[in-house]
């Protein structure tokens, strides 16, 4: 007999697996520029040579303001590629330290436990980080902001998944119940 969806308990790796897929669509997007639109890209174009249509020479004008769109987008691109790159790995080390501190039965117990839970809480400033990261994409490029919708919802359901661990490493803090032995008579 199977557990209806509703009412099955969250996998422990269910972060780790959804970080994953979130890393890999954001990489790919990555390697679509970003959804970098050229339609947009000549529509800025096309509104700067009508506001400078009454400058001398024009044609001069807008092609050199092309040059150095295209130059700023080819650079803030790479530049923006290895940001994002970098905050991904972060946030990945991150949780996997914490996640690899297991406290166990010792006097270092609540040291342990307060490392698991500064790298769990570094992993969740890092989805926080990303999430600003790409939004100041959208605001320098031309792109679709529709199209990074769904990234926000994956990363705040990222965010949701870390919480959710490290709420429920409140056990870890909790005492076990020692077992008693029966006396033998």
């Amino acid at each position: 007999m199977s557990v209806p969806v509703g009412r099955r308990k969250q996998s422990r790796f269910e972060a780790q697996h959804h970080y994953l897929r979130l890393r890999s669509e954001i990489t790919e997007l990555m390697l679509l520029d970003f959804g970098f639109s050229v339609e947009k890209y000549n529509d800025m174009i096309e509104r700067y040579r009508q506001s400078h249509s009454n400058s001398g020479d024009t044609e001069e004008i807008v092609e050199r303001y092309r040059r150095k769109c295209e130059a700023f987008h080819r650079w803030f691109i790479d530049k923006e590629c290895d940001a994002i790159l970098e905050i991904l790995r972060n946030i990945q080390c991150e949780f996997t330290m914490g996640n690899s501190i297991y406290p166990g039965e010792t006097p270092a117990k609540i040291a342990e436990f307060c490392q698991r839970r500064r790298h769990v809480n570094e992993a969740i400033a890092g989805c926080y980080a990303l999430k600003q990261e790409l939004q100041y994409v959208i605001m320098v490029l031309p792109v679709d902001m529709n199209k990074f919708e769904r990234f926000a919802e994956a990363i705040d359901k990222q965010i949701s998944l870390y919480k959710g661990v490290r709420q429920s490493d409140n056990r870890l803090l909790k005492p076990r119940p020692v077992k008693k032995k029966k006396d033998k008579e």
